[in-house]
């Protein structure tokens, strides 16, 4: 009867990892590729597990007190630091929703679909999710997607041999260029690509909204734990993507994402089952990245601001997305910006982290279950480094 009980539980911890794996993440993946190699790959293996710790712990806050981070930030600390912790997020978010647009725009031009005919049909799909009056609703459509991108990376995988010695060596090795700025700049991309703000505001959220119960935190904690791993995994594989692109052209700098006609021409030259397949997989990606940060933005500042009202969703959608979806129809180069936004988010993020570590360790709160001694500590500790790094990368672009 265990397996009824997970499938009760199943979907915002899943669904947010998954999520993590948005467009600016795989493009930052493939760009470490080009650029090191297998190099970033151990960096991303251990980010596997700040990002367990800190999921785990917004997962545990929406469980137990059955309250979103936004929502129990107001209630115990007031609605003006609620808006402290929310409001940087919701403004960052408008970046994000730049960046998922770009990616399904790429997604749209290697599959040969029109920019325009394309990118309005994903954004009037996009409101229609996100603003779903349950979420259960918006979680049956958001969890095949979820599928449909991890069976269109791991396919791409198979069409990428390993360097079985070079990965070992170089990708397995903890010893890195740790001094070299470029190297740094990426780390902390990496860093910020792997905790964002919104997936605290849509973990706890999500499964706030719900109703997971506690006794089934178990359960919950489980599927954090696997989408951690397969999240992470699916980064490692952006990464070889990367190496073996830059096999066939050593030249060939990441902007080649953005310019889709001369990176068909070298899909094409390799395999032209890849072409499609990365154009499903950055529609997939951008589109349930897109989905979930909308949520986790409308959560985020709705609860802060004590507002229930519907309409208000969809008016913050609305507000981020038309001006997000006209910049990526008159821009020609995001994908620095991209990069620039995961080394950002490792700042952003701080405020929420330090919020939700209060949170999940207050007794009255947490109703009796709040999270104290070695894995509190493990939290906090976790938490700064990830502050830390941002920092220093951030420090590498000045």
């Amino acid at each position: 009867m265990e397996y009824k009980e997970l499938l009760k539980t199943f979907g915002p911890a899943w669904i947010v990892m998954i999520a993590d794996v948005d467009v600016a993440s795989i493009v930052e993946g493939m760009q470490s590729g080009i650029t090191w190699g297998y190099r970033m790959v151990f960096i991303m293996l251990i980010l596997t597990i700040p990002l367990f710790f800190i999921q785990d712990a917004a997962g545990t806050l929406g469980t137990v007190s059955g309250m979103g981070l936004g929502e129990a930030i107001r209630k115990k600390f007031g609605k003006k630091q609620a808006i402290i912790a929310s409001i940087p997020m919701t403004i960052t978010d408008f970046l994000e929703y730049v960046a998922e647009y770009a990616g399904i725009g790429i997604g749209l031009q290697l599959l040969g679909i029109p920019l325009i005919i394309g990118l309005f049909t994903v954004f009037i799909f996009h409101i229609i999710v996100a603003t779903s009056r349950k979420y259960r609703h918006a979680e049956m459509v958001l969890i095949p997607i979820s599928f449909i991108l991890v069976l269109t990376i791991i396919w791409i995988a198979t069409m990428f041999p390993i360097n079985n010695k070079e990965f070992l060596y170089y990708g397995l090795n903890p010893i890195q260029p740790y001094n070299n700025k470029n190297y740094m700049f990426l780390l902390a991309a990496s860093i910020g690509a792997v905790i964002m703000p919104w997936m605290l505001f849509f973990h706890s959220g999500a499964d706030s909204k719900k109703k997971i119960k506690t006794e089934n935190l178990k359960y919950e904690r489980l599927e954090t734990l696997v989408g951690a791993i397969v999240s992470e995994i699916l980064m490692v594989i952006t990464v070889i993507v990367g190496y073996d692109l830059a096999r066939i052209d050593p030249n060939m700098p990441v902007d080649i994402i953005i310019n889709s006609y001369t990176f068909k021409s070298i899909l094409n030259s390799f395999n032209l089952n890849l072409l499609y397949l990365l154009g499903i997989g950055f529609i997939a990606s951008g589109f349930l990245a897109l989905v979930v940060i909308s949520m986790a933005s409308a959560w985020g500042a709705l609860d802060a601001l004590e507002i229930k009202k519907h309409k208000w969703y969809i008016i913050i959608y609305s507000i981020e997305s038309i001006p997000a979806l006209l910049i990526v129809l008159i821009s020609k180069n995001l994908i620095y910006l991209m990069l620039e936004l995961m080394v950002i988010y490792t700042i952003v993020v701080a405020p929420p982290l330090y919020y939700l570590g209060r949170l999940v360790s207050d007794e009255k709160l947490m109703k009796g279950k709040p999270i104290k001694g070695i894995k509190l500590k493990a939290y906090w500790t976790l938490s700064a480094l990830i502050v830390i790094g941002g920092f220093i990368g951030l420090m590498s672009i000045l």
